[in-house]
């Protein structure tokens, strides 16, 4: 099962990297475009009445729930179990992801997109972590989760 998610998260990371880098006629330009004041973006799109619903849902929407599969990475790597490391690491990467788009030009690096990519992965990794506590599917056996000096500790 382990080896599953790793494949099938490779190739949502993929995909995803794909979309932010050249979907949508997306093509290197000589001028990059940083946004750096927090919320500026998220205001703009709450409170300019004028935008559409089909880009507040690919903007705002799109941004927190498109991420949410990375609160998974627990399943794959033990030390993503807890809020900290997968929560750092994954600020680290959307930064690096971020900052390579301002770099070359395709996309825009917007620190409201790492808020939202951010909120979004710690949904998923709440979802994880309820799925675990309550165990659906024997989650907990199926990929390792258990922790056995734990379980022979309690059962002794």
């Amino acid at each position: 099962m382990k080896r599953y998610f790793a494949v099938l998260i490779s190739l949502y990371t993929i995909f995803l990297l794909y979309m932010m880098f050249f979907a949508s006629g997306r093509e290197a330009s000589d001028i990059s475009y940083l946004q750096v004041r927090p919320f500026n973006t998220i205001l703009h799109f709450f409170s300019d009445h004028n935008i559409e619903k089909e880009a507040f849902i690919v903007n705002i929407v799109g941004n927190i729930f498109v991420f949410s599969p990375f609160g998974w990475l627990g399943l794959c790597i033990r030390k993503f179990n807890y809020f900290i490391p997968i929560t750092l690491f994954f600020i680290f990467t959307i930064s690096l992801i971020e900052t390579t788009q301002y770099f070359t030009g395709r996309g825009v690096a917007d620190i409201d997109d790492i808020f939202l990519n951010t909120l979004g992965m710690l949904l998923g990794f709440v979802m994880f972590k309820y799925a675990t506590w309550i165990n659906i599917g024997n989650i907990k056996i199926h990929f390792d989760l258990l922790d056995l000096k734990k379980v022979q500790t309690t059962s002794s």
